[in-house]
């Protein structure tokens, strides 16, 4: 999954999307009171593993996404 499809899908769960905070191909995200930085290098795919660890910051199940 690319980082501004994640974008998109955890904005459809209700998430914040800050595009002013975070440096370089990052944005904060929040989510119910947590946040997280999520990765937006072009079109570089995320890995599974990097989708599962952002999932548990925010307090979301990978398989909502």
């Amino acid at each position: 999954m690319k980082g501004k499809e994640l974008l998109r899908r955890l904005a459809a769960l209700g998430a914040e999307i800050e595009k002013a905070r975070g440096k370089g191909g990052h944005q904060l995200v929040r989510y119910q009171g947590r946040k997280a930085p999520v990765s937006t290098h072009g079109n570089v795919d995320l890995g599974p593993e990097y989708i599962k660890m952002l999932c548990k910051q925010l307090g979301i199940d990978p398989k909502e996404l």
